[in-house]
């Protein structure tokens, strides 16, 4: 039997999709979100870092969708190894320009179409590069022209970087040093504390529509101490345990539940004792 089964539940919780009231906010999640819209209304270049799981690409949905559309025009890549052709290719395509043969062409086609046109629509580009640990080198390099168009004084675009804190390691290389000083705000998207984490899996038990079934504070200790507040490691702890408890018809989540599943996840990396 399916926790939804057992405790006839309205909608399902701990989904990685969530969206509108299932979505909760951290102070950590509030914080970011501002310093992104410093970055959006400022034409800056921001920086969003956080580990596996803590929540990102669902800050910069947000973020995308909470936009006004009359005013900007959100912009997303997310490619393994992203390159300047690349990037330079998503950009053409939304001047309606087809990608050239060569990157100096290209570099030099959105150039000039940037600095004589402008975003499409009179909207301003949002851009945003989500994994970008990911990047290739010589699109790390390249973010130094992207950000020079107008000798410095004002950028055509706001520009977001987003991946995990090894973007951030990279970008203190002195090679990459001319990148790194032209970062107008740099954000790290840290766990939810103990009282985040409890706030949060209480919050998402409410959106199944019922009371049932409950978190012990055992349990929700236990999961936090596993999943250092990280919102997707909370997730996953939380669905499995609500099975281990349809499973034995259980009125609450407690400790033992948590314990099973933690003991399972051991087992299955090997390094249960």
């Amino acid at each position: 039997m399916t926790p939804m089964e057992r405790w006839n539940w309205q909608s399902v919780p701990f989904r990685r999709d969530a969206t509108g009231e299932a979505l909760y906010d951290s102070a950590a999640h509030r914080e970011a979100i501002a310093r992104l819209m410093y970055v959006v209304e400022n034409q800056a270049f921001g920086l969003l870092t956080g580990e596996v799981g803590s929540g990102k690409t669902t800050l910069i949905r947000r973020l995308m969708t909470g936009l006004d559309e009359m005013r900007y025009l959100p912009i997303y890549l997310c490619q393994l190894g992203l390159k300047p052709k690349d990037f330079y290719g998503e950009l053409l395509s939304h001047l309606g320009e087809a990608m050239p043969f060569g990157l100096s062409k290209a570099r030099k086609l959105w150039s000039e179409r940037i600095q004589s046109q402008g975003e499409p629509s009179g909207r301003r580009w949002v851009v945003v590069i989500d994994e970008a640990q990911d990047m290739a080198e010589e699109m790390i390099q390249e973010l130094r022209f992207v950000r020079n168009q107008h000798m410095d004084s004002t950028s055509p675009f706001p520009l977001i970087l987003v991946g995990q804190p090894e973007i951030r390691r990279n970008l203190r290389l002195k090679k990459y040093e001319a990148i790194s000083q032209r970062i107008d705000m740099a954000y790290h998207l840290a766990g939810m504390t103990r009282e985040e984490t409890a706030q949060y899996i209480r919050h998402q038990m409410k959106q199944t529509g019922t009371n049932m079934p409950v978190f012990t504070d055992g349990a929700i200790q236990m999961i936090y101490t596993a999943s250092r507040g990280i919102p997707r490691v909370v997730n996953q702890l939380c669905t499995q345990a609500l099975y281990d408890a349809a499973a034995r018809d259980s009125e609450a989540i407690e400790e033992g539940h948590a314990q099973r599943v933690l003991t399972d996840q051991e087992w299955q990396r090997g390094t249960a004792s």
